[in-house]
């Protein structure tokens, strides 16, 4: 699976780096909390650098003590700013200030004031209510505290919690990829009712889009697969599946797992991107993937339809009605809306 691009990466980095500054400005972070915060912070350049950017926005010029700075000279230019040592008596010389500039100064901080206020709800919504929900036809995308990247499918619901010992991820239903910071202390859990997937530092996807299958794909790095355990590691060993590496996939259910198998994991997460290339299944196997992402719906009318082989494409997975239109073009197909949330296939 590509990466997000670094604009896409920066944007989140950004929310990011706004909530651990509000956090920070309001003096209210835990002792755990503040261990996830210097996590963060050594994880990577980048967080460092789009913190320092929220306190540039804000003022925070210098977060560390001055050293003494010499006085501006009247040739220095009003923009020059002196630093005494702690302590010491400073004597300003009052200068006019014209009211409208005060006006207009007030009026700025004020504004400040009420960006901030807006972006630590957005951010508090978005980083420490620690849940997300989907609808149909709805993705999603966010960052999680340790750095970790979140892509989820439409009708999805799941949410974290972190501590000390492990990052964990309750997947209840529909399907998310996870490109998982590395943290070699913390092991990275995603749970669902039909087994468990951990790992430190990797790629990969896990579907669950009804009570019966879960299925896990791995794009990069290794996971191990358990059966349902909350999350928690059986110290025996008793709850060992497998372990997949890259490019491979296992189905899980209720009667069990099914045999690891090699597949192409760029393409069967390339969901997480809205598009699918679909390389000659079958129009009831693409009807599948469009029927379970979206609220408008696609029905054959007569099962042979759905035995008829998809051309090689790639199409927009929130789009029925195109792909729709795509097989009314053929000589043996022709469509009808049978609703406002229904397209039929019919037999010509």
């Amino acid at each position: 699976m590509k990466p997000g691009s670094d604009t896409q990466i920066d944007a989140l980095l950004s929310e990011q780096a706004a909530g651990w500054f509000i956090r920070l400005v309001a003096n209210d972070l835990s002792a755990r909390e503040r261990r996830e915060y210097l996590a963060w912070l050594k994880a990577s350049d980048r967080h460092v650098e789009a913190l320092l950017d929220i306190y540039r926005y804000h003022g925070y010029g210098r977060k560390a003590k001055l050293n003494v700075r010499a006085m501006p000279n009247e040739d220095s230019g009003a923009n020059v700013i002196p630093f005494t040592p702690r302590g010491a008596t400073v004597v300003h010389h009052k200068r006019e200030v014209p009211r409208r500039r005060r006006v207009l100064k007030i009026a700025a901080t004020l504004a400040g004031i009420a960006f901030t206020v807006v972006i630590g709800w957005i951010v508090k919504v978005a980083y420490f209510d620690q849940r997300i929900t989907t609808d149909v036809g709805e993705w999603g995308r966010t960052m999680l505290a340790d750095g970790s990247v979140l892509r989820i499918g439409p009708n999805t619901q799941l949410r974290w919690s972190f501590d000390d010992g492990q990052r964990l991820i309750v997947l209840s239903r529909g399907e998310a990829v996870f490109e998982v910071a590395k943290d070699p202390d913390r092991p990275f859990i995603v749970t669902t009712p039909l087994g468990d997937v951990r790992a430190i530092g990797t790629q990969f996807g896990v579907a669950f889009m009804n009570a019966t299958t879960a299925v896990v794909t791995v794009a990069h790095g290794k996971v191990a697969v358990t059966k349902p355990h909350d999350g928690r590691p059986a110290d025996d060993g008793s709850a060992d599946v497998a372990e997949l590496v890259a490019d491979q996939q296992i189905v899980m259910s209720a009667a069990g797992a099914q045999p690891v198998k090699d597949v192409d994991a760029s393409r069967e997460l390339q969901w997480a991107t809205g598009y699918y290339e679909f390389r000659g299944e079958t129009v009831s196997q693409a009807i599948e993937q469009f029927n379970r992402r979206n609220r408008l719906q696609v029905v054959m009318a007569d099962d042979r339809i759905g035995e008829i082989a998809m051309p090689f494409t790639t199409v927009k997975l929130d789009d029925p009605e195109t792909f729709a239109a795509m097989l009314a073009a053929r000589p043996d197909v022709q469509v009808a809306y049978e609703s406002a949330d229904v397209i039929r296939l019919l037999p010509e």
